[in-house]
């Protein structure tokens, strides 16, 4: 881990607008116009915030351009969304990780995040479902990190992986010393981010679930291996994946609202991958072998 971030430099922190943004909408006794001047120090999160109410996704008949406004309509859960992409777009749009298959590993997170926010919505004892996209989205993060030391490593890390019959984990481990769940999490810690999410990030590979977030890691590793089907091509798969994942059951969610889920990731992760701005960090990688972010497990 040491050399690794030496190569890669410091660990990207956090901008101030997100920390200052974020307090506000943890507190009960901020108000819509206290986040709008907050949100208003910031320009490009000020024109995004903009975009996306204006956006067909709402379908507002008058455009809306006062910022305290957009905030009540838009709700506290998905202006954290909104800032969670903004803070995604400003910390690695200067990472140059070509050959990395940057476009596939965020629509592989995306559709993550709307699935396990989907999957927490069902759940009577969660309130907080935008933590479980906040953690879908960054199940992952740690190989962006990897991949600007070296951005072949997870191409290699899976050949191996598949030809050797191997956990991807135990592959990485081996071959570069470290996992990128190491890496995300000492990120994401260094980012003083909830424990919830953290332990989510932590365990998106395991499939025992124990102690007091079992349900909440739960939720996120199923949603990491539903990523990756499309029920509108595939639909055997979703029972296929269901019945070789054991900890599915400690989700406490049924089949069918499983299967809603992953339905809703399908129709949705190319419109919110645009409303977060997403798009904007995905660079030239149409390089001569092109290849898929994959996840393999088994």
């Amino acid at each position: 881990m040491e050399a690794l971030l030496k190569q890669a430099g410091e660990l990207p922190s956090l901008p101030e607008v997100y920390i200052r943004v974020t307090e506000l909408l943890e507190s009960e006794d901020s108000s819509a116009i206290q986040i709008g001047d907050a949100v208003q120090t910031d320009l490009a999160l000020n024109a995004k915030v903009l975009k996306i109410i204006n956006s067909a996704y709402y379908g507002l008949r008058n455009p809306v351009t006062s910022i305290a406004q957009a905030v009540t309509l838009m709700g506290r859960e998905q202006l954290q969304q909104t800032l969670v992409g903004s803070v995604m777009s400003r910390v690695f749009q200067g990472f140059d990780v070509r050959g990395f298959p940057l476009r596939d590993f965020w629509q592989h997170c995306i559709k993550t995040a709307i699935v396990a926010r989907q999957l927490a919505m069902q759940n009577a004892r969660i309130l907080d479902h935008e933590a479980f996209f906040t953690a879908g989205l960054l199940h992952d993060i740690g190989w962006l990190i990897i991949a600007k030391v070296n951005p072949q490593a997870f191409r290699v890390v899976n050949e191996i992986a598949e030809a050797e019959g191997k956990d991807i984990i135990q592959v990485e481990q081996e071959k570069l010393g470290v996992t990128h769940i190491d890496v995300g999490v000492e990120l994401l810690e260094s980012w003083c981010l909830p424990d919830l999410i953290i332990q989510c990030v932590a365990n998106h590979h395991e499939t025992e679930h124990t102690g007091a977030y079992a349900i909440e890691t739960s939720i996120v590793y199923l949603a990491n291996r539903l990523s990756r089907i499309n029920l509108f091509v595939e639909e055997s798969s979703l029972e296929k994946i269901l019945d070789a994942t054991l900890a599915w059951k400690t989700t406490r969610c049924t089949e069918e609202q499983i299967a809603v889920a992953c339905q809703l990731a399908d129709e949705q992760w190319q419109e919110v991958m645009e409303l977060l701005g997403m798009m904007d960090l995905v660079i030239n990688d149409d390089h001569e072998d092109p290849f898929d972010f994959r996840t393999s497990i088994g």
